[in-house]
């Protein structure tokens, strides 16, 4: 057997399948005078058709049907010598940028056991190399409290700033070290504000890395438009979340905000982007924190 093409009759049934339903969907959804109310079998539909595909819910598909704007977004750029200095303390030292360094527009900065990482004057990676173990309990109360006071201390827990999951496991680039993560996502008027994050890694040597990435509001455009419903940016992400998971899928979380998305919006690397349009998104995210970002205008 051609297992080639066997596997490509297979994806292309899978797509069919696909657009088959989210039609079937839309007529149970919308109606002939697409209402804007959401129908017990319209979502019944969408869970059973993700429950065939592994896909399960620890959550209540979200009902709300609402028209949002588009937002114009610019990246912080972080001070390189403000940031090293809260970061690393006062005697730090920026190291000499190699040919590789300069192309890739990083700066490197070393303090005592501590090390950051600037990329592009927009993402920032602090990392603390002391090796010295704390006594101290670590759970979550102790670890959100431990990662709070770090970001405070810098400047970096800012109103908009918010503390979205904490996952507890092994980290490879920690040299698998057990650690916590915890997860901060940006905010504009309650929604999230995408790609933009605070990543902040906690063990019993403290905080031993961070990593963060945060964006500026600019402008909203005036025009609302409709955005499609939870369950169908459910069935829109179903492909991608069945390709790239293996076995069993839960679904943790699914919110309605903007995402900014630099690949999107240009074929450039991201340090060259300055700012950009952020549009009404689903972000959708499972229980191994994987996070998928669905466009929620109708098209």
């Amino acid at each position: 057997m051609d297992w080639s093409k066997a596997k490509n009759i297979l994806i292309v049934a899978f797509i069919v399948t696909n657009i088959f339903l989210t039609y079937s969907l839309q007529s149970k959804f919308f109606g002939e005078q697409e209402s804007q109310m959401i129908t017990d079998e319209y979502v019944m539909d969408v869970e059973k058709h993700l429950n065939n595909n592994a896909i399960y819910l620890n959550v209540n598909i979200p009902r709300e049907i609402v028209s949002l704007p588009i937002l114009m977004v610019r990246y912080h750029v972080f001070d390189a010598e403000q940031t090293a200095s809260k970061l690393l303390g006062k005697n730090y030292q920026r190291q000499n940028q190699t040919l590789e360094d300069k192309i890739l527009k990083k700066e490197i900065f070393k303090g005592q056991d501590k090390e950051l990482i600037i990329d592009g004057g927009k993402r920032i990676q602090y990392m603390n190399y002391d090796g010295n173990v704390k006594h101290f309990v670590l759970n979550e109360k102790t670890v959100n409290k431990m990662s709070n006071d770090f970001l405070k201390q810098n400047d970096l827990l800012t109103p908009d700033i918010e503390l979205s999951q904490v996952y507890y496991g092994k980290q490879e680039d920690l040299e698998d070290e057990q650690v916590y993560k915890l997860v901060y996502n940006q905010k504009y008027k309650n929604k999230f504000l995408g790609e933009s994050y605070i990543h902040v890694y906690v063990s019993n040597r403290g905080v031993v890395k961070m990593e963060a990435m945060l964006l500026e509001y600019e402008k909203t455009q005036q025009q609302k438009k409709a955005v499609i419903p939870a369950a169908e940016a459910l069935t829109r992400a179903m492909g991608a979340i069945v390709g790239e998971n293996d076995g069993d899928v839960f679904v943790n979380e699914i919110n309605l905000g903007y995402y900014f998305s630099p690949s999107d919006y240009m074929e450039s690397d991201w340090k060259e982007i300055v700012s950009g349009t952020a549009f009404p998104s689903w972000k959708i995210t499972i229980d191994n924190g994987k996070t998928y970002f669905v466009e929620a205008y109708k098209n």
